[in-house]
C-alpha cells in the first residue's frame, strides 16, 4: 500500500517512520524539506508539493501543526486540491476546530475525492511505538481503506461518525488533559514547598484511583526540569483555546478549562511555548515566587 505523508514535525515523522517499518511506501512532503532526509534514508520518496504528493498517492495522510496550517497545505498554490479528484482519500490527523475540518471536508469532496478526519490521542512515544488513539469520522469507505495503516499508527482506531466528531472529541479530551496537567503542576510544587518529598507523591498517586500514564510519565521528568518536547505546550494551549471556542458555542460553563488555559498562555509568555506542555508547571514555581 502507497500512502503520502505531509508534515513532518514531532508526530508527522514518528509516524511515517512507522508506516516506512511496516511496509508501506511512503512519499512525504514538509515546508522545510531537510526533516525528509531521515525519512529518505529510511526509503521514502519526497514530494516537491502537496499535490505532488496526492497526485502520485491514491491515499494522503496529513500531520500539521494548526487548523491554519492545515488550510493552508489544502488551498494554496500547489495544494492538496489541484490534485484531488474521484479516486482520491485525504486524512487529515490534525488537531483542528470542527469548522475547519467541514471546510476542508467540503472543499475535497466537491473535487470529487473522500475525506476523513482522524486526529489522535497520544503523542511523541505513542506515535514512535505505534499506541496511538485514533478518532475518526467522515467517509466510512475511506476509514476501511486506511485500516491496514490505522493498524500500524495506533492501538486502537474509532469510527465517530459525520465530519467535525473526531474535532471535537479530541478537542475535549485534550481539554481535560490541559486542566490534569495544571492540577498535577499546582500538586507538585505544594507537595515540595510544604516539606514533602514530590517523588513520594508520585507513588501514592500511582496506588490511588486517580492513577493514570500521563502522571507517571511525567512526574518524573517535571521533577528533574526534564521539558523535552513530547507535545508543546503552544499546541496545548491551541486545543485549550479551540476547546473553549466549542464550549461556547454549546453554552457549556468550563471555568476550570479556562483557567488551565490562561496558565498555559502565561507559560508561552514566560518563552515556554516549544517545550513540553507539562512546562507549565513552571508557571505555578513562578507565582509562588512573585507573592
Amino acid at each position: 500500500m502507497e500512502v503520502g505523508f505531509l508534515g513532518l514535525g514531532i508526530m508527522g515523522k514518528a509516524m511515517s517512520m512507522n508506516l516506512l517499518k511496516n511496509g508501506f511506501k511512503v512519499t512525504v512532503w514538509n515546508r522545510t524539506l531537510s526533516k525528509c532526509t531521515e525519512l529518505m534514508a529510511h526509503g521514502a520518496s519526497v514530494g516537491e508539493t502537496p499535490a505532488e504528493v496526492v497526485k502520485k498517492c491514491k491515499i494522503t495522510i496529513a500531520m500539521l501543526s494548526d487548523p491554519a496550517a492545515a488550510v493552508s497545505v489544502v488551498f494554496e498554490k500547489d495544494g492538496v486540491l489541484e490534485q484531488t479528484w474521484s479516486g482520491k482519500g485525504y486524512i487529515d490527523m490534525s488537531t483542528v476546530d470542527a469548522e475547519t475540518s467541514c471546510k476542508i471536508s467540503e472543499a475535497i469532496t466537491s473535487k470529487g475525492g473522500q475525506f476523513l478526519e482522524a486526529p489522535v490521542s497520544g503523542s511523541k512515544q505513542p506515535a514512535e511505538t505505534g499506541q496511538l488513539v485514533i478518532l475518526a469520522a467522515g467517509d466510512k469507505a475511506l476509514y476501511e481503506q486506511a485500516i491496514p495503516a490505522f493498524n500500524v499508527l495506533g492501538k486502537k482506531s474509532f469510527f465517530l461518525g459525520q465530519v467535525g466528531n473526531g474535532a471535537k472529541m479530541k478537542l475535549v479530551v485534550n481539554m481535560i488533559m490541559g486542566s490534569m496537567m495544571n492540577a498535577f503542576s499546582e500538586g507538585l510544587v505544594l507537595a515540595e514547598r510544604s516539606g514533602l518529598n514530590p517523588h513520594s507523591l508520585l507513588d501514592v498517586l500511582d496506588l490511588g484511583a486517580i492513577a493514570n500514564p500521563m502522571f507517571k510519565g511525567k512526574g518524573p521528568a517535571m521533577l528533574q526540569l526534564n521539558y523535552s518536547p513530547a507535545f508543546p505546550l503552544k499546541h496545548q494551549q491551541k486545543d485549550m483555546r479551540l476547546a473553549l471556542a466549542l464550549g461556547d458555542e454549546n453554552a457549556v460553563s468550563m471555568p476550570v478549562a479556562a483557567v488551565a488555559n490562561e496558565a498555559f498562555k502565561k507559560a508561552r509568555s514566560m518563552g515556554l511555548g516549544d517545550l513540553d506542555f507539562s512546562a507549565v508547571v513552571e508557571t505555578v514555581k513562578d507565582l509562588k515566587h512573585s507573592s
